[in-house]
């Protein structure tokens, strides 16, 4: 049984992986994050400020190391750059660090983001596409991959990046649709930035956890990059009127033409890289809504 390591696994992302991964896929998983945990003995705590992850990789010999943690804002990487460097590129420079000094047979998996890609050119957006980020948060992201890189090519450390685009599903409490959700909960006229017809390629969390899969089994470890989103291109205009009518909001929906600064225009994702490792995606924008406010009537948040 191979044993997997998830960084990160109180997170969103993480939480998925920690537990699909070991009961849907047969993996032994292991996990750290910032939160205390006292009842699971494969779950070790760490301090995302101080941590070096030496003592993670000496006590005990993993075959691979999913690294889900970091920040995913980019209106905060405006406003906190330094810490949004810290979590997405500076603590990837540990970890790999680690691995090479303490677990260098470990192969390493780091979660990027469409937003390397910046506002590109031509869709849909293969690999090879030009990385041109157009905020902090997509900055540092590039700088973690050109580390995963650097360590692959210099030091023979085995690492992939997944570019995840639009990631959404039960327990995201940030983003589009928790926005959404939110603002319409007391008003009978909701305002989105934007004009609507910008564009995303939204790929449920499940499909994510499928599609890390199909990389620890079948990846190739060379330091290069995968595109993780389903392939198909959906306006905010059409995800925000399916939530609202799975929500029942019955109000006016309007968008205020404003952009925000960091935000692309259109994403649509060249997924053939991955779907060669047999990755398919299995839940559609309109399941996933359905999925997402069934979640919300479950937990109390509507």
């Amino acid at each position: 049984m191979k044993k997997v390591l998830v960084v990160g696994s109180k997170g969103f992302i993480g939480q998925y992986a920690y537990r699909l991964l070991q009961q849907q896929y047969g993996y032994e998983c292991w996990g750290c994050d910032v939160v205390a945990e006292y009842n699971d003995p494969r779950y070790v705590v760490i301090d995302s400020t101080t941590a070096d992850f030496n003592e993670l990789f000496e006590a005990e010999l993993f075959d691979f190391c999913v690294n889900c943690s970091g920040a995913a804002s980019v209106p905060d990487s405006l406003k906190h750059p330094l810490r949004d460097f810290s979590l997405n590129t500076y603590n990837v420079a540990k970890l790999l660090e680690a691995i090479r000094r303490h677990a260098p047979a470990c192969r390493f998996i780091n979660l990027s983001s469409a937003a390397v890609y910046g506002n590109p050119s031509v869709l849909p957006i293969p690999e090879t596409t030009a990385t041109v980020p157009v905020s902090p948060y997509g900055q540092h992201k590039l700088m973690a991959e050109q580390l995963c890189q650097q360590y692959q090519q210099f030091f023979g450390v085995g690492s992939c990046v997944l570019r995840i685009f639009s990631a959404y599903g039960p327990g995201l409490q940030k983003q589009l649709l928790w926005d959404i959700a939110q603002k319409s909960r007391d008003t009978t006229a909701l305002t989105l930035f934007g004009t609507g017809q910008e564009s995303r390629d939204f790929v449920y969390v499940t499909d994510i956890i499928r599609a890390i899969e199909r990389v620890l089994a079948a990846g190739t470890f060379d330091g290069g990059a995968y595109n993780l989103a389903s392939g198909v291109e959906t306006t905010v205009a059409e995800v925000a009127t399916s939530l609202l009518r799975a929500l029942g909001f019955t109000g006016q929906l309007h968008f205020s033409g404003a952009g925000r600064s960091g935000d692309p225009v259109n994403w649509r994702a060249d997924i053939s890289r991955l779907t060669a490792l047999g990755f398919v995606p299995a839940v559609s924008v309109q399941e996933g809504v359905q999925h997402y406010v069934e979640w919300l009537h479950e937990s109390g948040l509507r």
